[in-house]
């Protein structure tokens, strides 16, 4: 185990998210799993248990996957060097943030590199505050009984993108497609995308937009329509110029708004954000 910076993914790798497992023996039998099915990138996120001998023995060859596992207090810092995260859930969830998938549409999501699977703890799931740090929710099909082991839904969700990845290989999946061969498309990093959140968070709040009560409830609602659209490096950059430019603009005196003076006093200026000014 280390705690090294998690690097971006390349080639087709897939990170596997457990967030706050509960037990020693799941994250074992996680990792013999992904090992089954070519993955190899673990990571935990504030684990309640300790990766010990119980874990090892039900890994069984997956062993080197628990020595190079990964631990880290929030998913935030989990999903660096992530591009698209799936939330996972054997049950209907209700989010204006995270659109629904079945199983296949929801891996056809993935982009090639920074695509992570995220899933929730052993005894009640993903919390609605993680599950809106995803940009797709896949849920598992089950009948009226919808309670899926940890390690039995990781094995299911790894099998059917193996199976993807092998479909893919051989060619079998039809062009025209749309959703077994989406167009690819350069993703921000969701640490680039939270920290834009956190700008038009505090813009909000300095322009009246919302307060402390509705804040939770606005931005889940900009995450489902933002996050929906993919944004890139240079789109995030540009909304984070607009939230540093409307912010500046709400803290000055009515006649010295650009509209009212044809130029802003230059020390004015230099105190705005240094946020990327290309939009500006």
């Amino acid at each position: 185990m280390n705690d090294r910076p998690l690097p971006a993914q390349a080639g087709s790798g897939l990170r596997v998210v457990l967030v706050r497992p509960k037990t020693s023996e799941n994250v074992g039998s996680v990792a013999r799993a992904m090992k089954n099915f070519g993955l190899s990138d673990l990571v935990l996120v504030a684990p309640r248990c300790k990766v010990d001998k119980s874990a090892y023995a039900l890994a069984a060859h997956a062993g080197d996957l628990l020595d190079a596992v990964r631990i880290t207090p929030t998913l935030d810092e989990a999903l660096q060097g992530v591009t698209w995260a799936i939330g996972t859930s054997a049950r209907a969830r209700a989010s204006e943030a995270v659109r629904e998938y079945e199983p296949d549409e929801a891996l056809a999501t993935l982009p090639d590199a920074g695509g992570a699977l995220v899933f929730g703890p052993e005894d009640h799931g993903l919390a609605n505050e993680e599950l809106d740090r995803c940009q797709a929710l896949l849920r598992i099909p089950t009948a009226d009984y919808a309670s899926i082991n940890l390690a039995q839904a990781v094995n299911v969700v790894a099998h059917r993108w193996f199976e993807r990845q092998r479909v893919l290989g051989e060619g079998r999946v039809r062009e025209a497609d749309p959703v077994a061969n989406p167009a690819p498309r350069e993703r921000a990093e969701r640490d680039q995308v939270e920290r834009m959140y956190q700008d038009l968070v505090a813009m909000w709040h300095e322009i009246g937009f919302t307060d402390e009560k509705r804040e939770t409830a606005t931005l889940r609602l900009f995450r489902g329509m933002l996050d929906r659209a993919e944004l890139s490096k240079r789109e995030v950059a540009a909304l984070r110029g607009l939230a540093s430019q409307a912010s500046w603009a709400a803290n000055l005196p009515p006649d010295r708004l650009p509209k009212n003076k044809a130029k802003a006093p230059a020390d004015v200026v230099e105190e705005k954000s240094d946020v990327d000014d290309t939009f500006r």
